[in-house]
């Protein structure tokens, strides 16, 4: 079986035995462009600087499934209270977000063994605190929700709904008649006895 990610030979070579992962995050945040890789010190790759972010960053990938939906994805953040107060203001939804998946030379390390292969592209979507305890310590999370599917601001020109239905074609029928099915199939009216 193939990759079909356009993973270079080099790259395929190095994930056939022991490796070592890397996933680099670009990330339009507003005022700058966030570019982290999940090992430690500074990487460059792609004639840019990606800051090492190591366990401070934490990402979880989409499901890959067929079908039209689309799952999500999130990034936590370690950060402190008054970080997070300080990023409150600032407008991410939509704004767009870039992921690779790669192999380094070392455990935690900044050097790539081939170009990484692009995992995802997608846009943030949502932005929540976390805090976790453990034994004494607190920690504190920003939890970025990232959607992979057509952002917000596309989302209105391809949902349709049975109000724009008959806004739009207010002779046709067959929309309520489908909704009318869909109410019966998982609310069936039920005759008292």
């Amino acid at each position: 079986m193939g990759l079909t990610r356009g993973a270079s030979a080099a790259l395929v070579s190095a994930l056939s035995g022991h490796f070592h992962p890397v996933i680099l995050t670009e990330a339009d945040w507003p005022e700058e462009m966030v570019r982290v890789h999940s090992g430690v010190g500074t990487m460059t790759w792609n004639g840019q600087t990606w800051f090492g972010a190591g366990r401070l960053v934490q990402f979880q990938a989409p499901e890959e499934a067929g079908g039209l939906a689309t799952s999500e994805a999130s990034v936590k953040v370690a950060a402190t209270v008054e970080d997070m107060l300080a990023e409150r203001g600032k407008i991410i939804r939509n704004r767009s977000i870039r992921v690779w998946f790669g192999a380094t030379t070392t455990a935690g390390g900044n050097v790539l063994v081939a170009d990484p292969v692009w995992l995802f592209s997608g846009y943030f979507d949502s932005r929540t605190g976390s805090m976790t305890r453990a034994g004494e310590d607190l920690s504190h999370d920003m939890v970025l929700g990232i959607g992979t599917g057509p952002g917000a601001r596309l989302s209105a020109s391809i949902t349709h709904s049975y109000e724009d239905q008959i806004s739009r074609y207010p002779t046709d029928t067959a929309g309520r008649h489908v909704q009318n099915a869909i109410k019966r199939r998982y609310n069936p009216q039920n005759w008292p006895e």
